[in-house]
């Protein structure tokens, strides 16, 4: 149960940053399963902006193989976990 509440709170947290980067998207668009590209049509160096938020807020530095099998919020936030373990 607790692990199941850091990750909604990590959700939370990481459609945050992902809002703030992009600017022209609304938090309420930005659910933990819809894919950054396909879904919410971002791309390019917003992600690469993303991306280098999520590692300097969090704290760690995947793989560049890691971050390319990331699509959505709830994969970035397992992605976190698991190097925030």
């Amino acid at each position: 149960m607790e692990s199941e509440l850091e990750k909604d709170r990590l959700i939370d947290e990481i459609a945050d940053i992902l809002v703030d980067v992009v600017g022209w998207i609304e938090k309420k668009d930005v659910l933990p399963n819809k894919e950054f590209v396909r879904d919410l049509h971002i791309a390019g160096d917003d992600l690469t902006v993303f991306a280098t938020k999520v590692e300097r807020r969090f704290k760690f530095k995947p793989a560049i193989e890691e971050w390319r099998r990331i699509g959505t919020i709830e994969q970035t936030a397992e992605l976190v976990l698991r190097h925030n373990v």
